[in-house]
């Protein structure tokens, strides 16, 4: 294959037909229930429990369930402890894979626990049911819709994108893959990417193909029967006594295959003959499955051994919304409120007499979806919360999902990746408001909004900070609706200029005469009436409610030795009570 081929890879047919050919990623994550069962095992850092041996040192081989029944199966000798235990998983049972370190001593993929624990009897052996398989390649295939409209999922290892006419976006097939690969790593696993003209080719080349150090493979249409006759048998979807028949025969290679005699290898094959052996020939018709992604995403981590203190929750909690901003992104989608959950250890909550779990909710001013974002604000309240027991895991949800809505690249460097500081410009308001919702309170932070009221009080009001109060993409401010904020002001008959500038919540009582060379007390300080001017008189206002307004509001000029305060000084003409509304500093 040519530098070019990898690079660009042609999306126009060899037939010189208008429409673009079918191109299909398939995305093969060969050592995935090796990922999910050794998740379990990892003990967050700066844990401050019995230190352990290092995960990956540990032989470990999984088992493959429809539903979870011992967390751990370990041998007498192994260093760590299961943390519960129920009816022993039978000795009978199959692996379905084991890792690289139980691979060295000679433990094999279909040998039974029994078998494989006489090869190394420290051998760790865990469940991973089909569901979890199944949610784990969902997650994978949601982070794949960034590039494709049609995703679809085969347990247990392959993920589908169908990147028909759209490669010359991301600048080319091997640009794409190179993408993708990428981003399927940054969520903790590894990957072996190839794209070719069907599913079952490109799954085919995913997994036995000779992928370059990267981990990805770009089969061009003209060289998809050379690649594939290269294969070995086994990388067709036949049954594995049918592939170990044709071994027997010396058919090596799907090129030894395809150059046997059709009609008498398809009575060989069963029924999946004609499709086996147009594969074998570079054809693929396969349909592709669409995969529907979970309404709500969520994102969850546990371990065994409960842990102390912040430090280890916010390592989990970085790589929980790293997962969930790119599955985000991937959906074009972005989280307005989302829950964080706690779970505590059992024995330890039953102890404190406290639930086994604790909640955090959160509401944002404007949609996020970016995990650097959502970090910052799910961490700066985490961060401030007293835990009443030792944790052992801990689950992010998004509670309210909406469109993305991005800003410009040509407007910021942030959003574009250009680099700069990131804690600069207006697409940072969003964050700073969601930090400010988490640590004050959602009824503290808002925007303060002109109301039409002759009540001083009532003049004005915080109101929640929404997408259109902060110019969010695609929300467009009127010249009706920035109008209408000014003829409010003037219909309330307000002088700017006279305005309070510090309006007390609760007025004050003024306890000296209303007259010339009073001494009153305001803020533990003595003052002296200079001048008292008569302001405006309210009468009835608001009459048709329960409590009406009838007032006579005074300007007072207080001084001391220190320096003058004038105050804003009304008289209830139903009570006679004189009260210090607000003042102008």
């Amino acid at each position: 294959m040519t530098e070019g081929a990898l690079a660009h890879g042609s999306e126009t047919p060899s037939d010189g037909s208008l429409s673009p050919r079918r191109r299909i990623v398939a995305i093969a994550v060969p050592k995935l229930l090796i990922e999910l069962a050794r998740a379990s095992l990892v003990v967050p850092k700066s844990s401050k429990g019995p230190r352990r041996r290092p995960v990956k040192a540990l032989p470990l081989g999984v088992l493959l369930v429809d539903a979870a029944q011992n967390p751990v199966l370990e041998g007498e000798a192994t260093e760590t402890e299961a943390s519960a235990k129920s009816e022993p998983l039978s000795a009978t049972s199959e692996l379905a894979a084991v890792d690289d370190v139980a691979a060295r001593f000679g433990v094999r993929v279909g040998q039974t626990v029994a078998e494989a624990q006489a090869f190394v009897a420290k051998l760790v052996v865990r469940e991973v049911t089909r569901e979890q398989v199944l949610a784990r390649l969902g997650e994978i295939a949601e982070v794949a819709l960034g590039f494709g409209p049609t995703v679809s999922i085969e347990s247990p290892d392959t993920v589908w994108v169908d990147v028909t006419g759209a490669a010359h976006l991301a600048g080319g097939e091997g640009a794409l893959l190179l993408e993708l690969t990428a981003r399927i790593r940054a969520l903790g696993h590894a990957a072996r990417v190839a794209v070719s003209d069907g599913p079952c080719l490109s799954q085919a080349f995913a997994r036995w193909g000779r992928v370059n150090r990267e981990g990805v493979l770009v089969v061009p249409e003209n060289e998809t029967a050379t690649q594939v006759a290269a294969l070995p048998v086994r990388a067709l979807p036949i049954p594995a006594d049918r592939a170990a028949w044709l071994l027997q025969l010396g058919v090596v290679t799907v090129g030894d295959l395809a150059r046997l005699p059709r009609a008498a290898t398809a009575s060989r094959l069963g029924e999946e003959a004609g499709k086996v052996l147009d594969l074998a020939e570079g054809r693929d018709g396969s349909p592709l499955l669409p995969h529907v992604p979970k309404a709500i995403p969520q994102e969850e981590n546990s371990w065994d051994d409960p842990v102390d203190g912040m430090e280890p929750l916010l390592f989990v909690l970085r790589g929980l919304v790293s997962r969930l901003g790119a599955r985000l992104e991937g959906r074009g989608e972005a989280v307005q409120a989302l829950s964080l959950c706690l779970l505590y250890d059992r024995a330890s909550a039953r102890l404190a007499n406290v639930p086994p779990t604790m909640s955090l909710h959160f509401e944002f001013a404007a949609p996020l979806y970016r995990p650097e974002e959502l970090f910052r604000v799910v961490a700066s309240r985490l961060g401030r919360t007293t835990l009443a027991a030792p944790t052992v895991g801990l689950r992010i949800e998004a509670r309210a999902i909406t469109r993305a809505l991005a800003l410009q690249l040509s407007l910021s460097r942030y959003a574009a990746g250009l680099g700069g500081n990131s804690t600069k410009g207006p697409e940072t308001l969003p964050v700073l408001l969601a930090e400010l919702n988490a640590d004050l309170g959602k009824d503290k932070v808002g925007v303060l909004e002109v109301q039409s009221s002759h009540r001083p009080e009532r003049k004005s009001r915080l109101s929640p900070v929404t997408p259109s109060l902060l110019g969010s993409p695609g929300v467009k401010k009127t010249r009706a609706q920035g109008a209408e904020a000014v003829l409010s002001r003037l219909d309330a008959g307000e002088n700017p200029g006279r305005v309070p500038v510090r309006l007390l919540p609760r007025p004050i009582p003024f306890e000296a005469p209303l007259r010339r060379g009073a001494t009153v007390s305001v803020e533990h300080r003595l003052y002296t009436v200079e001048s008292i001017d008569f302001e405006r008189r309210l009468e009835a206002v608001e009459w048709w409610t329960e409590e009406p307004v009838s007032r006579d509001y005074l300007r007072v000029w207080l001084q001391n030795p220190n320096g003058g305060l004038e105050a804003i000084v009304y008289v209830d003409r139903g009570t006679g009570k004189r009260l210090i509304h607000g003042f102008h500093d």
